[in-house]
């Protein structure tokens, strides 16, 4: 069944241009393709390693201090239950009147949650949360005694006023989103060639961009993008490309169907029929008590229906023509040739004497063949597909993965020379930018 497979490396092609489409009856639905972008609390703690400068605080404290806040040490970044947390070592300096203490160490410690707006920017809210452990309750300074904690965590707002536009724009340096999805939107435009030698080619038109909730877990980010778009293949030279129209803002949801419907005309030529028909009809001898044997058959078209053309030598020397008409069962998903039987218009002596054959067993031969020939062909491409879309390196960071789950199938119609039906391949694919 060349054109089944063919029907797959198509998918596959499709997938490589990242693009995932459904064409469904007479209208064009839509159908999302899943972009994941991720990046790690490593790599962000690399850039706000190189952002946050030595000096995080000068001035007056309470109770007529001055406190100095120096970072000391490397920030530590992690990314939990939907939280980015950030750690940074400094080096803390009390002074009052005439007295300073030596430098003491501690880590000023705050959370940050994650969202984007619909323009695309990541937005952070930053938390204080707190210190680490090892500052002590109370120092000694001169005349009087002071409270370390108390006096770091009554300057923490301007702290956190200096450290909150940093993460916030180092999180979108990092992450990159607009500049990562602006392209990915602006090419769906384009119309992309598939095939060549069919010359088959894939137009889209973008419609809308959802996003679900950005998850930080396992020290990494992640949030998942949806492009939604209507879809359609062309056969012949290149189409018009519809306008580009400007990166849409986002709506966001909870959740969203990732799942990709692909819907195409699909040929089963008939040379592939006798190629699978060969080996159980040429030179094979059928029936009882009474035996014919195949030597040659051919098939044809006739008002909707296969006909097999058989020359027989035996009991009965020969031409015998059977009537087959494929049948599409919605409720189990199937196609088959359920009805086939002898054509009996001109049979002649055929009806007097060989009406044995009409109790023979090659009828069910034919049909059980062309039955298992569709099904294994359509699992074989299936599993092909599979495997294909398993792990595709498109370019540096970018991956692609999928899985071809299902084959749904449509009303079949007996052309010239030719099945011709309708073939969906359901199943979950997406890019990850890394």
């Amino acid at each position: 069944m060349r054109q089944i497979l063919h029907l797959f490396s198509l998918l596959a092609l499709l997938l490589l241009a990242s693009t995932i489409c459904e064409a469904a009856g007479n209208g064009v639905q839509s159908s999302t393709i899943i972009l994941k972008v991720e990046t790690t609390a490593a790599d962000l703690g690399n850039i706000l390693n190189q952002s946050i400068k030595k000096e995080l605080y000068k001035g007056q404290g309470s109770l007529g201090t001055s406190v100095e806040i120096l970072r000391a040490g490397s920030v530590a970044v992690t990314a939990a239950n939907d939280f980015v947390y950030i750690s940074i070592p400094v080096q803390l300096t009390i002074g009052y009147g005439m007295f300073t203490t030596a430098p003491l160490k501690t880590d000023l410690r705050f959370k940050a949650k994650v969202s984007v707006s619909p323009d695309w920017r990541l937005k952070t809210e930053l938390y204080y949360t707190g210190l680490s452990d090892g500052l002590s309750d109370s120092i000694r300074l001169g005349m009087v005694t002071l409270k370390p904690k108390s006096l770091v965590e009554g300057v923490t707002q301007p702290v956190q006023r200096l450290l909150a536009p940093v993460i916030d724009n180092k999180i979108n340096d990092t992450v990159r989103l607009r500049e990562k999805i602006t392209p990915v939107w602006q090419n769906a435009f384009n119309p992309v060639l598939v095939d060549k030698n069919f010359s088959a080619w894939l137009r889209m038109s973008p419609e809308k961009i959802l996003m679900s909730p950005i998850s930080a877990t396992n020290n990494r980010l992640r949030l998942s993008i949806g492009l939604v778009t209507i879809a359609e293949i062309v056969i012949g030279p290149k189409p018009g490309s519809p306008p580009v129209r400007p990166l849409p803002q986002i709506q966001q949801l909870a959740n969203f169907d990732n799942q990709f419907h692909i819907q195409l005309g699909t040929n089963i030529f008939f040379a592939d029929l006798v190629t699978a028909l060969n080996p159980i009809l040429i030179n094979k001898t059928f029936g009882d008590d009474k035996k014919i044997t195949v030597r040659s058959f051919s098939l044809k078209s006739d008002d909707g229906r296969l006909v097999i053309d058989l020359a027989a030598t035996g009991d009965f020397d020969g031409e015998l023509t059977l009537l087959a008409k494929p049948v599409y069962n919605p409720e189990n998903n199937s196609l088959t040739f359920d009805n086939i039987d002898f054509d009996t218009r001109n049979a002649g002596l055929l009806i007097g004497v060989g009406s044995w054959l009409f109790n023979g067993t090659i009828r069910n031969v034919i049909k059980d063949k062309l039955n298992t020939t569709i099904v294994e062909q359509l699992e074989s491409a299936r599993l092909k597909a599979s495997a294909a879309l398993a792990k595709i390196r498109l370019a540096d960071h970018v991956e692609l993965s999928g899985t071809v789950k299902s084959l749904r199938l449509g009303e079949a119609i007996v052309a010239s020379d030719r099945l011709s039906l309708q073939v969906t391949a359901l199943g979950e694919s997406g890019i990850s930018l890394k």
